[in-house]
């Protein structure tokens, strides 16, 4: 069998590990004080019927001048939900910004590109509801870990890339861009990723097909600048990985930092530290927030 179609196997099993799956099965957190949430909005709805959704949270008090952060799960591009949210996320909310979680069509990286096109039309939908719902479109950033973070790669350097973009949703006249990418240990060459994880193993695959999913081949000197977080004992998506997109970022003269923690794998305690928060909120103020927009802490 080719690795063509041992390709999705091969990268859901990689980037689904125990942890990971348990971390799905938590129920969501309880808000921090002065955080309220609307749940279960509909940005689209696709395969005729279905609705997709997201959950925006926003500070009781807003001001309509925090920045927008968008949140994609992780899980394999199969598993995983909107419910998913990273505390550091949440935590920004408290210190002036707005945050939404997005569900997306899972099935796999076979499913490619239904999920980005997903992430592309939420976007476009919180930038045409900005002013209803009170916050700022100005700048916008996206994270997300795992599969979410090769997913917000693609969000951040696709933007101008009509395949990665699609036609879902109502309001294909808003711009997907965004202004600032954070990505928690994110595939971005599925070819290479494909490779390492089945060396010794005669394949057929064609670069073809995963240049269309990898960030690294949309890379261009316009992309946003980038916050990658990668553990150096990763065997999943191994360090390569963060290593080969910091280095391509830099090769363009973009904006790229790369913080490889030592002794951490895929996921767990090391990226939850308070010292992991403080690189993202540094990296977003200096990328999201103007002057009037600080002036909100």
């Amino acid at each position: 069998m080719s690795i063509y179609r041992l390709l999705p196997a091969i990268l859901l099993a990689i980037l689904v590990s125990p942890s990971f799956a348990q971390q799905q099965q938590q129920r969501q957190r309880r808000l921090p004080d002065g955080v309220i949430s609307h749940r279960n909005l509909v940005y689209a709805t696709v395969d005729d019927d279905r609705p997709m959704k997201l959950d925006l949270y926003q500070l009781e008090k807003a001001t309509g001048k925090e920045p927008l952060v968008v949140w994609i799960h992780g899980g394999g591009w199969r598993n995983g939900s909107k419910l998913n949210v990273n505390p550091h996320m949440l935590r920004l909310v408290t210190e002036g910004y707005t945050v939404a979680s997005i569900d997306y069509r899972l099935g796999g990286i076979q499913a490619h590109p239904n999920h980005i096109h997903d992430c592309n039309a939420a976007i476009r939908w919180l930038k045409a509801h900005a002013k209803k719902y009170g916050y700022s479109v100005e700048k916008v950033g996206v994270a997300g870990s795992s599969a979410g973070g090769h997913l917000a790669l693609l969000v951040g350097v696709g933007s101008d890339v009509p395949e990665l973009q699609g036609k879902v949703g109502e309001h294909l006249d808003q711009s997907s861009r965004v202004d600032a990418i954070v990505d928690f240990y994110g595939p971005s060459d599925l070819y290479a990723l494909g490779q390492a994880k089945k060396r010794g193993i005669e394949t057929d695959l064609t670069q073809a097909f995963s240049k269309t999913a990898s960030p690294v081949h949309f890379l261009d000197a316009n992309d946003p600048p980038v916050l990658i977080f990668q553990g150096d004992a990763d065997r999943t998506v191994v360090p390569e990985q963060s290593t080969l997109l910091d280095a391509r970022y830099k090769e363009l003269g973009l904006d790229s930092t790369l913080h490889m923690l030592k002794g951490a794998g895929h996921g767990g305690r090391a990226f939850s530290s308070p010292r992991v928060y403080e690189h993202i909120k540094a990296f977003l103020d200096q990328h999201l927030k103007t002057s009037s927009q600080s002036e909100i802490n």
